[in-house]
């Protein structure tokens, strides 16, 4: 077919350079699936994974982007009821079918392919299915391990045996008008009602993916004490009995990036849900299970990103000419488009050690040093690379010139919203280096900063690590202490990253 404009001009050259396995193309990612040993079955269903990413998936991440096609909420009805119904469009709804339904959250599945497959499905960015993806992640680890009831055992059964034609996913609702990140004090108030079920009233702030069928909703417990210990946590359906279960959507979020994703503003109305794990160990629960989740989301989503946007940067600049030659022959867009790949890389491999390390926390839970190791890495790879990806995507852009910020030529103005509000997602930047600098003095790593950081970076370990540690810990005043580890955190990151690329690179 004659794709040429009337000017006998086409760009078939640069969409081919899209198109293939994602999977098959990704050499690191292949490197590092690889060395998981994974089964043939489990690399099979990844290997289908990297091609609908660059096929069907990448399609329809281009038609929910239009304008025309965003989510909305249904109008009231005829006869002055209250709506709380959002509208997705149909290739949203087939891509959720398709990732939720396709066996992700089995508790038999490899860890690695599943987090290969979220690298896949975030090439395309947040789409309307990535958030419901790290959510319903989430809500699968809150349910197998702190959900002992019943009702926790059946919504979990149905993640875990899901397939395309039957499925359902969840969401997180944590944030209110009075503080983002301080969920301690959290005013939605829980009730005990009957039968061990509880009523949750309230307003909450952000609530992506409302459309989920099962929420992880934190509330404040009648009659329990202050601050944290005061806040539980509560699965609460979107339905009770075919019908709304006590909530209103008040408006969808105009937001920057993630246009796909509806975000809303939600009136909590008697909505009726239980406990998901003690009550008053819910803020904590909901940190340790479920936030980290969706930190490791982010992380391996910014690779994700930085993947793509190198992917297209290539692509195109391999096809287009100007002034005599290839865009990828001019000698300071060569040098752009090698720093891409780079940065791709190390990237790419920060986030899959990372995985790594959190993967042999969870496996090892009484191993100090590697749980703390776990705990830090989450905190400041989330942080470190969040912040740095939209910048990357930017580089990209700018390949493109003109045709790098039209929104329907490629997917980089896409990405590059979606890469913007990244590091807003589970904690911004210096919550998370002030979260792992309180983690450091809480496990009591002053006094053996040498041997912690061996631990974690063996030969990367620069000379002074030790020594800029050693003066984190040991300064007195907090301030002083805070912006010293403002400066140190993403240095160890960095080596992190260039021992982990090593690593994969070594064995490639």
């Amino acid at each position: 077919m004659d794709h040429s404009s009337p000017t006998g001009y086409c760009f078939d050259g640069y969409l081919a350079g899209l198109e293939g396995n994602w999977l098959e193309e990704d050499s690191l990612l292949l490197g590092w699936l690889r060395r998981s040993r994974l089964d043939e079955a489990a690399f099979d269903w990844v290997r289908d994974f990297g091609a609908a990413a660059a096929g069907r998936f990448r399609e329809r991440a281009d038609v929910v982007e239009r304008r025309e096609n965003l989510p909305f909420v249904a109008e009231r009805g005829p006869y002055n009821r209250a709506t709380a119904e959002v509208v997705l469009p149909s290739e949203t709804r087939r891509s959720l079918a398709e990732i939720h339904g396709s066996g992700l959250w089995r508790a038999d599945l490899d860890e690695r392919a599943r987090y290969a497959v979220v690298y896949l499905l975030n090439q395309n960015g947040e789409a309307g299915v990535t958030c419901s993806t790290a959510c319903t992640d989430g809500l699968v680890r809150a349910l197998r391990t702190h959900g002992n009831d019943r009702r926790s055992r059946d919504v979990l059964d149905q993640l875990e045996q899901a397939d395309p034609g039957r499925w359902i996913h969840g969401a997180q609702f944590i944030t209110e008008i009075q503080g983002g990140s301080d969920a301690a004090i959290n005013a939605v108030r829980t009730e005990p009602a009957t039968g061990g079920l509880w009523t949750l009233s309230g307003q909450k702030w952000f609530c992506s993916n409302c459309t989920a069928d099962y929420w992880l909703v934190t509330g404040r417990v009648a009659g329990g004490p202050a601050g944290h210990r005061g806040i539980g946590l509560f699965c609460v359906p979107r339905l009770w009995d075919g019908e709304p279960n006590g909530h209103r959507i008040l408006r969808l979020k105009d937001k920057l990036g993630t246009r796909a994703l509806p975000t809303a503003e939600v009136d909590l109305e008697g909505a009726i849900g239980w406990p998901v794990g003690a009550v008053d160990s819910g803020l904590k629960n909901v940190v340790a299970t479920v936030l980290v989740t969706s930190r490791i989301h982010n992380a391996v989503a910014a690779a994700a990103f930085t993947r793509r946007a190198s992917r297209e940067a290539h692509a195109y600049a391999d096809f287009r000419h100007a002034f005599g030659r290839r865009l990828s022959e001019h000698p300071l867009l060569a040098a752009s488009l090698r720093h891409l790949s780079e940065t791709a890389d190390r990237t790419a491999a920060g986030a899959f050690a990372t995985v790594d390390a959190w993967i042999a926390s969870l496996e090892r839970p009484d191993d100090t040093d590697r749980v703390l190791w776990a705990r830090l890495l989450v905190s400041v790879s989330k942080a470190v690379v969040t912040r740095r990806t939209p910048a990357h995507v930017y580089e990209a852009m700018m390949v493109f010139g003109g045709n790098g910020i039209e929104e329907r030529f490629c997917a980089l103005p896409r990405l590059w919203r979606d890469a913007a509000i990244l590091e807003t997602w589970e904690g911004p930047y210096t919550l998370l280096l002030m979260q792992a600098l309180g983690d450091l003095v809480k496990f009591g790593v002053k006094g053996r900063e040498r041997s912690f950081l061996e631990f974690g970076l063996g030969d990367h370990l620069a000379t002074d690590d030790a020594r800029d540690l050693a003066e984190v810990l040991a300064a007195s005043d907090e301030t002083e202490s805070a912006l010293l580890w403002g400066e140190l955190a993403p240095k160890l990151y960095a080596r992190f990253e260039e021992r982990a690329l090593g690593d994969l690179l070594e064995g490639r």
